[in-house]
């Protein structure tokens, strides 16, 4: 039920519902003789198919796993249209065929489109897409194609073709109605016609796909190009849809690194969610394409994530791989012992160190670099001047982890009662609300409490939604007097403006246990696990703000000593691990010579 409440699976599923009421009403209208009903049935079921097209596609991969799919809706919806002109027209033998031959042509030219269609995607396939590097004169590749076919409102593809009956069977439900054959001749041409122009539609891509290079040449052409560029960074970064966020995080600070530096993406939805950025990008799919595309020249791999497929890149040798995170906060995730496989570890400040150290993950102090957190270079310190009312919250909570274990989430126990409180105190106070991407991903009861949480605040008088953008957040932090949001690198992040914040215990541990395992907690009240206090607690942080010197001390230990320029500081290191691995590839060399 949860589900329902994202208007595109709600668009599908009344279209879903739409098409088994207009197939039924059809049936009975070809039964009974009733034109009139039988054409808004057939109306009906287009608009069902137009809603199908445009909603969720799950609820249309649903029907199709019950043998329901596009084409299958099709030929039912021209073989109830058949069966009414059969059973009130009774027409001779030497209409009914070229009928039913322009009836089945359209399931036949179905065939053929998805034939020519699998054909062009298999001569396509294995070829690697690239961004902003010159290949051959070219910034951008492998060639984009325009559709075989225009869009039809919400239609495309093959849908588009299977549209082509709606000539043939509109009129096969006017000669019910009392119109003569000329309609129903006039409309089985323009059937056929749309269906021949499908078709060669599909033959023509056919000729360009036949006369592109193979992909093997274009991913030749593709390795030259970067070998010829000659990259000194290469940034590797994989994660499923949704995560792209992790490495927005860092193009700003990217952009300013001295040295040349490459993007190699895994996946190709990335590029629906990266944010622009003049940097060069590969998708390179498989290992043999991260292999195909790697340099001797690459001195440095930095990682904002650590999933499995980073073993491509960290297994090639004489580069210096470096973990860079995407957040520095206290959840367990943060010091991870899969993190031993890098070459360093780059943290925001001794708070990290001491969380690898004291953990007993095998991590080394070596590996361990403090490079301060570039991503907060606009946010702006606490003003000395009074809170203003109303003052401004922002509740921005984490997602529920993958595990239990890493579940830090308050939005499924806390989120709805502690925001419907700060909407409706008095004094009033205005609520941004900041939801984590993930949120509701791996719990069903997160999601839905995420769609109450931002129904009430949309609604709200008093609310307002934060975007998803990755300086979104930052901006927030400048624009909120208080926030409140449970363990993790949102807090962290937050010590840099040095205002008061609350940090929800949605399990109720023990706050000296909290205090010790996340110290960030220690930085402001905890709120307990029902929720409640949550006024009185911001009203408090808002004036007399007890725990202002103790946010002070944090602020310097999970971030560091105070940079005039973060985003600077950041390029300086990238050029030290560049120095660092050419001396140790200069070091490797000497010792080779030196062996007897």
């Amino acid at each position: 039920m949860q589900s329902l409440r994202d208007p595109a699976v709600r668009t599908a599923a009344l279209g879903a519902l739409g098409w088994f009421v207009a197939v039924g009403l059809a049936v009975l209208a070809a039964v009974l003789g009733l034109a009139w009903l039988g054409l808004f049935a057939v109306a009906l079921l287009y608009a069902a198919e137009g809603a199908l097209a445009a909603g969720d596609v799950r609820v249309d991969a649903w029907l199709a796993d019950r043998e329901l799919a596009p084409l299958q809706r099709a030929m039912l919806r021209d073989a109830v249209s058949v069966l009414a002109w059969l059973l009130t027209v009774e027409p001779s033998a030497r209409l009914v065929v070229p009928v039913v031959l322009t009836v089945l042509a359209v399931p036949a030219a179905h065939l053929g489109y998805r034939v020519l269609t699998a054909h062009h995607a298999s001569v396509r396939r294995g070829r690697l897409a690239w961004r902003r590097l010159d290949v051959a004169g070219e910034l951008e590749g492998p060639l984009r194609l325009p559709p075989i076919l225009p869009l039809v409102g919400p239609f495309r593809g093959r849908l588009v073709l299977l549209l082509s009956d709606v000539f043939v069977v509109v009129a096969l439900w006017a000669v019910v109605a009392g119109a003569g054959s000329v309609v129903l001749a006039v409309g089985a041409g323009l059937t056929l016609l749309a269906l021949a122009a499908c078709i060669a539609a599909g033959v023509r891509r056919s000729l360009v796909v036949r006369h592109l290079p193979t992909a093997v040449d274009d991913n030749e052409r593709l390795r030259r190009a970067v070998e010829a560029w000659a990259p000194e960074v290469v940034v590797y970064f994989s994660g499923p849809v949704g995560t792209t966020y992790q490495l927005n995080v860092w193009l700003e600070a990217l952009e300013r690194v001295r040295r040349r530096t490459l993007l190699v993406v895994r996946e190709r939805h990335h590029l629906d969610d990266l944010l622009p950025t003049t940097l060069p990008l590969v998708i390179a799919p498989s290992a043999v394409h991260v292999e195909l595309i790697h340099t001797d020249s690459v001195l440095v791999a930095l990682y904002p994530t650590t999933v499995i497929r980073n073993n491509h890149m960290i297994r090639l040798p004489g580069v210096r791989h470096v973990f860079i995170n995407h957040g520095d906060g206290d959840k367990a995730v943060t010091y991870s012992p899969l993190h031993r496989v890098f070459d360093e570890i780059w943290v925001a400040g001794r708070a990290a160190c001491d969380r690898y150290l004291t953990k007993g993950e095998g991590v080394r102090p070596d590996q361990l670099v403090v490079v301060g957190r570039p991503q907060l270079a606009h946010v702006a310190l606490r003003p000395q001047a009074p809170v203003q009312e109303p003052p401004t919250v922002l509740y921005a909570p984490t997602w529920e982890g993958n595990f239990d274990d890493v579940d830090y989430s308050s939005v499924a126990t806390q989120g709805v009662g502690l925001v419907r409180d700060l909407l409706r105190a008095e004094p009033p106070v205005h609520v941004l609300f900041k939801h984590h991407p993930a949120t509701g991903n791996r719990r069903s009861d997160a999601a839905g409490a995420l769609a109450e949480i931002t129904e009430m605040v949309r609604r709200s008088p008093r609310g307002t939604l934060v975007g998803p953008g990755p300086d979104a957040l930052y901006d927030a932090f400048n624009a909120c007097d208080v926030l409140v949001a449970d363990v993790s690198s949102v807090v962290a992040d937050f010590l840099a403006s040095r205002k008061p914040y609350v940090v929800t215990n949605p399990r109720g541990r023990d706050p000296e246990g909290m205090q010790r395992d996340f110290p960030s907690t220690s930085g402001g009240p905890l709120l307990t696990p029902g929720g409640s206090g949550i006024v009185d607690l911001v009203r408090e942080a808002v004036t007399t703000d007890p725990y202002r010197e103790r946010r002070e001390r944090l602020a310097a230990y999970f971030l560091g000593e105070p940079s005039e320029d973060p985003i600077g500081r950041f390029a300086d290191e990238v050029d030290a691990a560049c120095l660092r691995a050419a001396a140790r590839h200069d070091h490797a060399l000497e010792t080779v010579r030196e062996a007897p």
